[in-house]
């Protein structure tokens, strides 16, 4: 199944009297026009203009088309139920995007932030998407929509964690998924973690710092850099664990604590400062690997932060998102 196939395969909600255009074109080409910056409804008109030649070419289409005005993309953009594209998108990526043995998968959700609704009251509302992103390929294999007041992010980083049951896969996660039935289901599947540990879960995060203050280390590596304007120094320790002194947390191996130190510039370029930091970050992983990989694969989780979420928010905009009304801003951000 291509990407254009399963497009087709979403199905049409509109009432088949005045249908003018497939739904499948019109969703192409809010996808092709948003991937090239035409955000809004009449941009995605001007794309259609500026690019007519082509699209007839490439869809096979009448050369005397009239391609939809900027009412039906708003149409079409607020009524559609983002689920679906979701759906559709998570069986196309299984056939086309394979998940290989050993790959290490980082799991994150990021909100929409045009789609926040009550500001800080108790009835805030807001829709996310909790992606699967593949470290050494850079591409999402899974993902789903989820909205704040319905349903929490751990629940559906959990069912994506089931749904990669049996793929021998590595999930990497920060605090908030450092919860036992997580790291169980992760085991249960078949796959390892490297999660991290943070004081939501107190008890565990106390046992990381007495392990690094009494037990000795089984390998340590320290490495330097200077990169954009910040200078840091990283130490990296990691520490073998019996099964029993973990017992509530499943397959958990070893302990990798983290010392960063180092200068980075803060504020805005007329009062810039230099400012010296010294942060001290602890892990829990099933893995028994050497100190080199725990490094790499701690490291290469925050890809999904720096080639997922920062692309979204600065490349395409998301977060200042001008599609209002109806589902218009998650599907705009498909």
């Amino acid at each position: 199944m291509n990407l254009i196939e399963a497009i087709i395969a979403v199905p049409d909600h509109r009432h088949p009297r005045g249908i003018r255009h497939p739904l499948w074109l019109i969703l192409t080409i809010i996808l092709l026009g948003s991937c090239t910056g035409y955000w809004g409804y009449k941009p995605l008109v001007d794309f259609t203009k500026n690019h007519r030649g082509t699209l007839i070419k490439l869809f096979n289409l009448p050369r005397d088309i009239r391609f939809p005005s900027d009412s039906t993309f708003r149409n079409i953009i607020q009524s559609l139920d983002f689920e679906i594209l979701a759906v559709i998108f998570n069986v196309w990526s299984q056939q086309a995007l394979p998940i290989l043995p050993g790959e290490l998968m980082a799991i994150d959700g990021k909100t929409i932030k045009s789609t926040l609704v009550g500001g800080n009251t108790s009835y805030q509302n807001f829709v996310s998407m909790v992606s699967v992103y593949s470290h050494e390929r850079g591409w999402v294999v899974r993902h789903k929509v989820m909205e704040n007041q319905q349903e929490s992010e751990i629940s559906v980083v959990e069912k994506l964690i089931q749904e990669l049951s049996g793929s021998h896969v590595v999930i990497t996660a920060d605090a908030l998924h450092c919860q036992k039935k997580t790291l169980a289901l992760i085991i249960d599947g078949g796959n390892d973690y490297i999660v991290t540990i943070k004081k939501n879960q107190l008890s565990l995060f106390l046992a990381a710092q007495k392990v690094v203050e009494s037990e000795p280390a089984r390998d340590s590596i320290k490495t330097s850099e200077n990169l954009h304007g910040r200078s840091t120094t990283r130490s990296t320790t990691i520490y073998a664990i019996s099964t029993e002194l973990l017992p509530l947390w499943a397959g958990a191996r070893h302990i990798i604590a983290i010392e960063r130190t180092g200068r980075r510039w803060q504020g805005k370029k007329s009062r810039r400062r230099l400012i010296k930091f010294h942060e001290h970050h602890y892990y829990l992983s099933s893995l028994n690997w050497s100190i080199s990989q725990f490094s790499d694969a701690i490291r290469g989780h925050w890809l999904i932060e720096n080639r997922l979420h920062w692309v979204k928010d600065v490349t395409l905009n998301e977060d200042n998102c001008i599609h209002r009304g109806g589902n218009a801003p998650a599907i705009g951000q498909w």
